[in-house]
């Protein structure tokens, strides 16, 4: 039907809605929907093997930040979907929200539907089948939308992009990544993730 990981360029004769996406997701599983701004839909199929066990470990080691030094942050994996304020709907593999924007998420709305709202931290692994143009323009999307930083994982060729919005930390090949606290709002020490372990996880 569809080329994974593509815009869907077709003219359709209307905008899929949030509930539309949902529906598309209930009919379709495992089939992951998103939406750019522009009404595109992109669509994903279950992750490989390598890239899952990347994004395992990616979320068990944010997990384990978060309990120690979090603050009353919350982590999300990739089945939560995020309304963004330019209306696109993205659902990150790993993402962060600092405590005071999960609690105005909580104040807000159900927590049943899409958060209406960007991710403090968020990350992207591209997968064998992903067009590394698609992700690098949802990760500009989500730092045009409030993120603090948004990470971009290639395991194939092992190169991490890291972006704070000021500037693009492109072809990063060192063994740590950093995100600093100044980026992580609320949170009482930097993200640190060894690569060699997270590379190594997709092998």
């Amino acid at each position: 039907m569809v080329n994974y990981v593509m815009e869907f360029g077709l003219d359709f004769l209307r905008e899929y809605s949030d509930e539309d996406i949902q529906e598309l997701v209930r009919r379709n599983p495992p089939m992951r929907f998103e939406r750019t701004a522009d009404g595109k839909l992109l669509v994903s199929p279950p992750a490989g093997f390598a890239s899952d066990g990347v994004n395992t470990l990616l979320i068990q080691r944010l997990a384990n930040w978060n309990e120690r030094f979090g603050n009353g942050g919350r982590v999300a994996g990739s089945s939560a979907g995020f309304r963004l304020p330019d209306t696109a709907l993205f659902a990150p593999d790993a993402s962060w929200l600092s405590a005071e924007r999960f609690v105005d998420l909580r104040s807000s709305q159900s927590l049943k539907t899409f958060a209406r709202m960007c991710p403090n931290l968020v990350f992207e692994v591209a997968s064998h089948s992903d067009r590394l143009a698609v992700v690098r323009r949802k990760i500009e999307s989500y730092i045009r939308n409030g993120a603090a930083c948004a990470v971009l994982i290639d395991p194939e060729d092992r190169v991490v992009e890291v972006s704070d919005g000021s500037s693009l930390h492109a072809g990063l090949r060192g063994s740590t990544l950093t995100i600093p606290v100044a980026l992580l709002a609320g949170a009482l020490a930097p993200f640190e993730l060894d690569l060699n372990e997270l590379f190594a996880a997709g092998e």
